[in-house]
C-alpha cells in the first residue's frame, strides 16, 4: 500500500503545481510553521492593461525578516502560493521572453532594475557597431537593444496573516515601457538604400525600476531598424523604450546609418528633442522627419535581406551629414 500512497502524493503535488502555475526559488522553513501563510491566492488584475499581450508573470515578495522570495507563474491570472506571514512589499512583471531583457539588484525592492543588453551589431544591415560614427554629444552613451513590451506593478503595503486560511494578494500590472514610432516622409532617392535601414536614438533611459515605477537615470542610445518603402518614399519603425531618463534632460538625437551599394555609407543626424520632450503623451511618442535626400547614384537592384536578418555590408567610409528637421 505504501507505494500506491506515495504515487498519489506525487500526483496530487503535480496537479497542485499545474493548477497554481507557481513555484518558489527559495524553500520555506518548515520547522517554523508559526511564520507561514499557507494559502495565499495571488491575483493579477489587468484593469490597468485590458489589452495585455503577456502569457507569464513573476512575483517578488520582500520582507525584513526573510528577504526576497520569487514566484513564477505560467499564466497571467495568478495562483496559489505558500510564503511567510507578516508585512511585505511586492513587485511583479511579465516574463514572456526572459532573454530579451535583463534584471539586476533583484534582492532590493527599490533597487531592482529591468534593462536590455548591449547592441554590438546594427541588425538591419549586419554592420558592427564598433567604430561607427555617433551623434555629437552621445559618443559615450552605451548602445543598447530596445526592450520588449513589459508589464508590471508594485505594492508597499501588504500584510499576510500567519494562517492556513485563504487570503488574497492582488497586483495591478500596467505597461512599464513607452511606444515610440519614427517615420521619415518623402525621402528622395530612397531606391538607392537597403530595404532595411539602421538607426539609433540617444539619451533615453537604460532601464526601469519597478519598485518605484520610474525609469532609471542612466542615459543610453537604443538601436532600431527602419523599413524602407520605395513606393511611398517612407522609412518607418515602431519600438518600445523605457522613456526619458530621470534627472537632467539631454538632447535626443537620431542617427541614421545608410549603407549604399557603392560601398559608401552616409550617416545622418537629426535633433528630435522637441518631438520627444513635448509629446502630448510621453508613453506614446511619434517622431516624423521630412526632407531627407539620399545621394543620387546609378539605379542598382537591391538584393532582398537574407533569412538571418539582413545583408552584411562593408562600408569603406562614412560621410556625416546633420539635418535641421522639418516637422
Amino acid at each position: 500500500m505504501r507505494p500506491k500512497t506515495y504515487m498519489l502524493h506525487i500526483l496530487a503535488s503535480a496537479t497542485l503545481a499545474i493548477l497554481t502555475g507557481a513555484c518558489t526559488h527559495k524553500d520555506l522553513n518548515e520547522n517554523a510553521p508559526t511564520t507561514i501563510a499557507d494559502n495565499v491566492q495571488v491575483v493579477f488584475n489587468w484593469s490597468n492593461a485590458p489589452d495585455k499581450e503577456a502569457s507569464t508573470m513573476v512575483l517578488y515578495l520582500y520582507s525584513d525578516a526573510h528577504g526576497m522570495m520569487d514566484y513564477r507563474f505560467n499564466n497571467t491570472d495568478g495562483g496559489l502560493i505558500r510564503t511567510y506571514g507578516g508585512p511585505h512589499t511586492a513587485i511583479c512583471h511579465s516574463n514572456d521572453n526572459p532573454y530579451s531583457h535583463l534584471l539586476r539588484n533583484e534582492e532590493s525592492h527599490d533597487g531592482m532594475e529591468i534593462y536590455t543588453d548591449d547592441s554590438s551589431v546594427l541588425v538591419g544591415q549586419g554592420i558592427s557597431t564598433r567604430g561607427i560614427p555617433r551623434a555629437k554629444g552621445t559618443e559615450d552613451e552605451p548602445l543598447r537593444f530596445t526592450p520588449p513590451m513589459i508589464y508590471g506593478s508594485q505594492d508597499r503595503d501588504i500584510d499576510l496573516k500567519v494562517s492556513g486560511l485563504s487570503q488574497t494578494l492582488t497586483m495591478y500590472p500596467e505597461e512599464l515601457v513607452c511606444r515610440y514610432s519614427v517615420e521619415f516622409v518623402d525621402v528622395e532617392n530612397i531606391q538607392n538604400a537597403d530595404l532595411r535601414i539602421d538607426a539609433t536614438i540617444s539619451s533615453l533611459a537604460g532601464g526601469y525600476r519597478p519598485g518605484v515605477m520610474e525609469p532609471t537615470s542612466e542615459a543610453v542610445s537604443h538601436t532600431f531598424t527602419l523599413t524602407a518603402d520605395a513606393e511611398s518614399k517612407t522609412m518607418t519603425s515602431e519600438f518600445f523604450t523605457f522613456g526619458v531618463p530621470a534627472g537632467e534632460e539631454k538632447p535626443h538625437m537620431i542617427g541614421l546609418y545608410i549603407a549604399l551599394r557603392n560601398r559608401t555609407g552616409n550617416f545622418y543626424t537629426f535633433d528630435v528633442s522637441k518631438q520627444v520632450n513635448e509629446a502630448p503623451d510621453p508613453k506614446n511618442v511619434s517622431i516624423k522627419i521630412y526632407g531627407l535626400k539620399l545621394p543620387d547614384i546609378p539605379d542598382i537592384p537591391i538584393d532582398p535581406p537574407d533569412e538571418e536578418g539582413g545583408v552584411s555590408i562593408e562600408v569603406d567610409s562614412w560621410d556625416t551629414i546633420h539635418y535641421d528637421i522639418k516637422v
